[in-house]
């Protein structure tokens, strides 16, 4: 029987590694100090023993390959419960860069070309999968790869995904791997262009890495459960980590349904198009769906955060569809609200507080043509509805949502 997965993604940009040892240090000492005291504190406050955090000298080690930079101060409000053990989404990599991401060689590992050649080529061999990774001699491109010296005990390190890019830097250490196979060198750079496109580690429950937080960046994570992987352990998973140098060389067959569904390709059902949805968790918190790409564009980790496809319905309405409305809630004493989706404007006609905003997109009021239902959460403590047709992601969610229905079906 096949081992169960769970594969995580962190929130937009969440620091999974290590630094380069060239980033420049704090001037100020004394400054430094006191920061990085906050920091200790910080990963403390995630669930972590003092005998799991590994001063590196100018960031703090957790779990093998997670970095937090002692020189900024994570916003510790954003803390959930420590080390909770949920599901989890991230912010992903946006809908017009997914198709091209360019990945930039340094100097230092072109002694590797042939390893990140075959890392990309591992990527880009899915089916039905809108990423797609290219090399690039730019010094502007999205991804650049570099030699580290990241210690005698980390092979790899990469940021994830934010305001819609994916991490702008993976780091090699070129000595540690050295004497690795070839298919290991090059699985170590496939697992961090993983990460740098929104992968948390797939056994991240069996090494206690935390499921919500801020990183040393500023970056929100919250670990969620993506659709169609269920609950447990993959020996096979490419990101599985602490597995340098014996870790799988090949994505595997859940690691191959984790990425289809996080950045899909085709259309599972002809003439249906994208919805995506977006999360503010600074100005305000609200859930966002569109299925038009420039409304939010790339998103914002400072704004409205990109979470990827929601699910899939219809610009104009086909047979069976009917329309999906749109309502923005003002919330007394501010001018930011929730927005709110029904089938029946009769919902909330009749309270001034919802203002109109037109038709979303076409669903089905009924599971026609192999559509799935899609489920209404509620937070009172955000003020938020919630939209989802993966109802394990709600589990241990921050803000606390409560199910109400289900409101329609979709692809």
């Amino acid at each position: 029987m096949m081992k169960k997965l769970l594969l995580f993604v962190m929130m937009l940009t969440a620091l999974v590694s290590c630094q380069q040892s060239e980033i420049q240090s704090i001037k100020n000492e004394e400054a430094q100090v006191e920061k990085s005291d906050q920091v200790y504190e910080y990963i403390k406050s995630l669930g972590f023993k003092d005998d799991e955090i590994k001063d590196l000298g100018k960031d703090y080690l957790v779990d093998g390959d997670m970095l937090f930079d002692k020189s900024v101060v994570p916003d510790s409000s954003k803390v959930k419960n420590g080390r909770v053990q949920q599901y989890g989404v991230s912010n992903y990599v946006g809908y017009n860069v997914q198709p091209n991401i360019t990945v930039r060689i340094d100097p230092s590992m072109n002694v590797y070309a042939s390893e990140i050649a075959g890392a990309i080529a591992i990527w880009n061999s899915v089916t039905n999968c809108r990423v797609n990774f290219t090399l690039s001699t730019a010094n502007d491109a999205n991804i650049t790869i570099y030699n580290s010296d990241l210690g005698s005990q980390i092979c790899g390190a990469s940021y994830t995904p934010i305001n819609g890019l994916p991490s702008g830097q993976v780091y090699i250490n070129n000595i540690l791997i050295a004497n690795n196979s070839f298919a290991q060198r090059q699985r170590t750079i496939a697992h961090e262009l993983g990460h740098a496109i929104g992968f948390f580690h797939t056994n991240w429950m069996n090494t206690g890495e935390s499921r919500t937080g801020t990183y040393g960046n500023q970056a929100y994570y919250d670990a969620k459960n993506i659709l169609g992987t269920p609950v447990g352990t993959d020996a096979n998973s490419l990101m599985n980590g602490g597995e340098c140098g014996i870790g799988a060389t090949a994505l595997s067959s859940l690691d191959i349904v984790a990425v289809q569904f996080m950045y899909p390709e085709n259309p599972p059902v002809a003439g249906t198009i994208p919805v995506f949805r977006y999360f503010s968790r600074t100005t305000t918190q609200d859930h966002y769906y569109t299925w038009i790409a420039n409304d939010l564009g790339n998103g914002s980790n400072n704004d409205y955060i990109f979470e990827g496809v929601a699910f899939f319905a219809y610009p104009t309405q086909v047979t069976g569809t009917v329309p999906l409305y749109r309502y923005f809630h003002t919330k007394p004493g501010i001018s930011l609200g929730d927005h709110f989706y029904t089938l029946n404007q009769s919902d909330v006609s009749s309270d001034p507080t919802y203002l109109f905003e037109g038709i979303a997109f076409y669903v089905y009021s009924q599971p026609l043509n192999n559509s799935v239902p899609v489920h209404r959460y509620w937070s009172s403590s955000y003020d938020d509805h919630f939209y989802t047709k993966n109802q394990n992601e709600v589990t241990g969610m921050a803000g606390n949502y409560s199910y109400e229905d289900v409101v329609f079906f979709a692809h």
